[in-house]
């Protein structure tokens, strides 16, 4: 073997070795890290079975992961992807993280009052995939919310994106919530079977059918669509028949809002009515049908 061959040959072996060793170094030093995370956050349990580190991505994965929050929710999750996370401040300013098989038990502590009703639908855990992608200016103390979502294979998907400002993450206390204001927001839902689950509850509750019960929601819908039309309230109208076309062939539901300038939330409980709310959050509703999605 020429002496070039066996430069190349060492310094393959060489690299190699420098590579899976730094990879150890790196995922050892971000488990510790994390572990001490983990431990000075008071009521949070995290356990996993395995964590890696892709250098060039930048992300951090689990797997199996179990984890239980100060606030009571419990959730399971085959992986977790972190490629941001902001560990200077007791609340994060910013993070990106997604789930793969996210396992969210009904609970009171994951759903609180909604749990009920929830389980009443015959539905006892949620699965699928999941995201959460923010990150909070403090010079401007605006929140950017650019991905919550949750997609359950069977019920459908739902994505939350918007903006809100008055915040302040540094020293938040839950009175400043009032405080808050919405600058624009879009909820996006995709239906695989929950509205037909809903549909079911609806007719069980009202005592009649299926058909029936959508044509009377559909017939007080269209008459809250005529009282928008003589109050002038286009946003009103416009989500009230959106709703009806949606009820009717439930495929996807965009609801967006975009105000003219932010909306503080305090003006919701200032004795406005829902009309007078989709109004002032200049409220749009679109829809495509089931065959679209």
């Amino acid at each position: 073997m020429s002496g070039l061959k066996k430069f190349l040959l060492s310094f393959v072996i060489f690299a190699t070795i420098c590579f899976f060793g730094l990879k150890w170094y790196v995922n050892a030093e971000v488990d510790k890290e994390l572990t001490r995370a983990v431990a000075d956050t008071p009521g949070l349990a995290l356990s996993y079975a395995d964590l890696s580190v892709d250098i060039t991505a930048h992300t951090v994965t689990l797997k199996r992961v179990d984890a239980l929050f100060p606030s009571g929710q419990h959730v399971q999750a085959d992986s977790v992807s972190i490629s941001a996370f902001d560990r200077k401040n007791p609340i994060p300013h910013y993070a990106t993280i997604s789930a793969k098989g996210l396992t969210i038990p009904v609970t009171p502590q994951n759903f609180g009052e909604w749990a009920g009703y929830i389980k009443g639908l015959g539905i006892e855990t949620l699965f699928g995939d999941g995201v959460l992608d923010y990150a909070y200016d403090p010079e401007t103390k605006i929140l950017e919310l650019k991905d919550l979502s949750m997609d359950d294979p069977k019920l459908g998907a739902l994505k939350l994106t918007g903006s809100l400002d008055n915040l302040n993450l540094t020293g938040f206390r839950p009175e400043q919530s009032f405080a808050l204001g919405i600058r624009k927001a879009v909820l996006t839902f995709d239906n695989r079977e929950l509205m037909r689950l809903l549909g079911a509850d609806w007719a069980k509750r009202t005592g009649a059918s299926e058909s029936v019960t959508l044509d009377r929601i559909g017939t007080e819908l269209d008459g809250l669509a005529a009282y928008a039309e003589t109050q002038a309230n286009e946003p009103a109208r416009e989500a009230m028949l959106g709703l009806k076309t949606f009820l009717n062939d439930p495929g996807t539901l965009t609801v967006s809002a975009n105000p003219a300038e932010s909306v503080p939330v305090l003006y919701f409980f200032m004795g406005r009515d829902l009309f007078e709310n989709l109004d002032l959050l200049n409220i749009h509703v679109d829809t495509d049908p089931a065959d679209g999605i």
